[in-house]
């Protein structure tokens, strides 16, 4: 009650404000709080974080949805030279996959849908039965950026980064959408409810950064050598290497390593410990 939804507002000028002081300004809006949730090529790190931009990662990803099931009831992940594929069910009639490429930036297909079935053509045979039941109406491809290292801080005055905006990974651990929701989690936990019982604003954005900072840098890092390891790796010996390395690896160890990634627990505000 009492709130006014705007959209369609380009965010062409942004005042950051002072946490002690003057209010932010966005898009001629004053503004208590500014949360920076517009993505991997967001206009609010532009403005605060010049030169902070998303870079191509070399590669590129097909995605579609088939209204058919197809693979296992979770996700399943095929590596291959400088690529990967995955499909995963959606729901009881239709299953999802991707398909990750090197491809130069901003290469175009006069067909998308043939130039996937040409590139994963002599890929195992659920690969391409799930690419020849695709429809071309279905299907998308775009590049990948991501943001090296993150910002260097999640705040600027009154205005707080999350998501892509803030640390946009490669997406080999499937950890991009996983930590904006954490992040959104954290702004209401360490931001908005300090505040609310009367904690200082720029002690509760200080949190929230030494808190979110770390777990997102090691993420960011983890996919990259997820990367190298998997879809980036080349061709060759390489390719033997690593397969043979991935079949000597217990499962309790990758396991260990999954749950460092997905045990992740909502943080405690240390203003709200203080206060007690």
């Amino acid at each position: 009650a009492g709130v006014e939804v705007v959209t369609g507002t380009a965010v062409e000028s942004l005042d950051p404000g002072d946490p002690a002081g003057a209010p932010a300004v966005v898009a001629g809006r004053e503004a208590d709080l500014v949360v920076g949730a517009d993505g991997m090529h967001s206009r609010v790190r532009a403005a605060l974080y010049p030169g902070r931009e998303a870079v191509y990662s070399g590669f590129s990803s097909w995605r579609a949805i088939v209204p058919a099931r197809f693979g296992d009831p979770t996700l399943r992940q095929y590596w291959g030279p400088r690529a990967e594929f995955g499909v995963m069910p959606v729901r009881e009639d239709a299953s999802y996959w991707y398909g990750y490429v090197a491809l130069p930036e901003r290469t175009t297909h006069d067909d998308e849908l043939a130039a996937a079935r040409a590139r994963f053509a002599d890929w195992a045979a659920p690969v391409r039965e799930i690419i020849d039941a695709t429809v071309p109406e279905a299907l998308l491809r775009h590049d990948v950026h991501h943001l090296p290292g993150g910002l260097p801080r999640c705040f600027t005055g009154r205005v707080v980064m999350i998501g892509d905006a803030a640390h946009g990974f490669v997406p080999t651990m499937g950890q991009g959408a996983a930590s904006a929701l954490e992040d959104g989690l954290c702004v209401g936990l360490l931001v908005g409810r300090p505040v609310t019982q009367g904690a200082d604003l720029r002690a509760a954005l200080a949190d929230f950064d030494r808190q979110r900072r770390p777990r997102t840098r090691a993420l960011g890092r983890a996919s990259l050598a997820s990367a190298r390891f998997g879809s980036h790796l080349g061709g060759g010996w390489r390719q033997t290497v690593r397969n043979a390395i991935v079949r000597r690896t217990p499962s309790s160890v990758a396991l260990r390593g999954a749950d460092s990634v997905m045990g992740w627990t909502p943080p405690t505000s240390a203003l709200l410990d203080r206060r007690g």
